[in-house]
């Protein structure tokens, strides 16, 4: 058993309430106690944070930055292996203690997505966590294209073997969702990886090709994760009548909700709604959707995710109580302890609660943009920035 360290002197956020002054015990097994006043019992390394914040390491459920530090610019890869490594170590500097690599199945899509690749990720990060070099605890999000008629078969694999944390369903065929119109498709592709239209045009046939079976793959995908007791998400709902028919597949959550009509036919199914971080920070969608600070005003959004910046997801809880769009107590919900019930596979991530994992950061709130002083996972210190 390793020794124990007591941290105190400053606020303390323990997933619910916020204590104005908190006093929290661990050591490398678990949460050993927490108090509220001045430090009394003493561990063996007491730290005195002078004021910082200690929280819950954030949990981020949904993000890209794999990929992207894979293919950091359009036809340019690094090793896999070297980009998790140091993936892992900017998400300890971000305070991200639980993180879900967001991995697309999408065959012949442009860019890194396909599904051979992506199944060649899940492996190397499971092998990855599982190692003394990795400092966060990495999950795994399969992001199903519907319209990928390998990504079925593939992920029935991946989940019957007990490597996906979570599935969402996608399309991102044009009309609908992320993208209403076939230019906006195309205008998006065509900026963001070296193709022509008439590439465009041959995968936008494809799609529509294999429209006819995605009703099945999806409701049989919703079987699979409900047999499986793993999340299941919808990404980029538009209108009532597809949060209806998703909802009736099984599906539990709705990620980036593009109207608020989609959001609050959402909620009143009692469905989880998560935005992105970088909107809020932003005030904008990249694509002109519904803003992530009208869903919180809305009271419809329920966790905040990093999308494709995990550095977004500690500024939003301060940047919305500064904004007055929910105070403090609330907005640290969405990056801790809301997103860490959903996730059925790790039972009290984001909460500081006794006998759980000490997963918790020391946040320094005093200047314009916030940093994280130290990252603890499981106890163990994996960045300090003194």
């Amino acid at each position: 058993m390793g020794k124990s360290v007591c941290l105190y002197g400053g606020p303390l956020f323990d997933g619910e309430k916020l204590l104005e002054r908190g006093v929290i015990i661990f050591d490398r097994q678990e949460i050993k106690s927490i108090n509220e006043g001045d430090c009394g019992k003493r561990a063996d390394y007491s730290i005195d944070v002078k004021g910082k914040l200690i929280a819950p390491g954030l949990v981020d459920l949904h993000s890209d930055a794999l990929e992207k530090c894979i293919e950091i610019r359009p036809g340019v890869f690094f090793d896999a292996e070297f980009a998790l490594q140091n993936l892992d170590r900017r998400l300890a500097v971000c305070g991200i203690t639980t993180f879900c690599n967001a991995i697309s199945f999408a065959e012949d899509e442009f860019g890194l997505r396909s599904c051979d690749e992506a199944e060649e990720l899940v492996h190397l990060i499971h092998k990855f966590n599982k190692s003394d070099d990795a400092g966060v605890n990495h999950l795994i999000h399969a992001r199903f294209e519907i319209s990928n008629p390998k990504a079925e078969s593939v992920l029935t694999r991946l989940i019957n073997e007990n490597l996906i944390d979570m599935v969402s369903i996608m399309d991102h065929t044009p009309g609908q969702g992320q993208f209403k119109t076939i230019e906006s498709y195309i205008a998006y592709h065509t900026g963001t990886y070296k193709v022509t239209p008439q590439q465009i045009s041959v995968l936008l046939e494809q799609k529509s090709a294999s429209k006819e079976e995605t009703v099945k793959q999806v409701i049989s995908m919703g079987q699979l994760v409900k047999k499986a007791g793993i999340p299941f998400l919808s990404h980029d709902d538009d209108t009532k009548e597809k949060v209806s028919f998703v909802k009736n597949t099984g599906v539990d959550a709705s990620e980036f909700p593009v109207s608020m009509e989609a959001a609050k036919t959402a909620k009143k199914y009692n469905m989880g709604v998560f935005m992105g971080a970088p909107n809020l920070i932003r005030d904008c969608s990249s694509n002109n959707h519904l803003k992530a600070s009208e869903a919180l005003l809305s009271g419809v959004c329920d966790a905040l995710v990093s999308d494709y910046c995990p550095e977004c997801l500690l500024q939003v809880p301060f940047i919305a109580s500064k904004r007055h769009l929910l105070d403090l107590q609330e907005t640290l919900k969405l990056v801790t302890s809301t997103p860490g019930d959903y996730l059925k596979k790790r039972s009290k991530s984001g909460r500081l609660v006794i006998n759980a994992p000490a997963d918790l950061i020391i946040v320094d709130h005093a200047g314009p943009w916030i940093r994280t002083a130290q990252t603890w996972v499981s106890g163990r210190c994996v960045y300090n920035s003194n």
